[in-house]
């Protein structure tokens, strides 16, 4: 379960990522004009969650 920090109202985790990766993020960061490391992450997860969620519809469509 994440940490609600008392000074924020939104959940809070830690995650450790290899260097290839976070700079991979940081170069989406600043292409996107992303305010903060985690607004880019937080971005990046929802597209994914998106594209699974594209994948499992279209096998659902294709075993049909």
């Amino acid at each position: 379960m994440a940490h609600i920090r008392k000074d924020s109202s939104k959940p809070t985790t830690t995650i450790s990522l290899d260097p290839v990766l976070l700079s991979a993020i940081e170069d989406y960061r600043f292409t996107k004009r992303k305010d903060n490391r985690s607004a880019a992450i937080a971005d990046l997860i929802q597209k994914g969650l998106r594209y699974a969620e594209l994948v499992e519809k279209k096998k659902a469509r294709m075993s049909v």
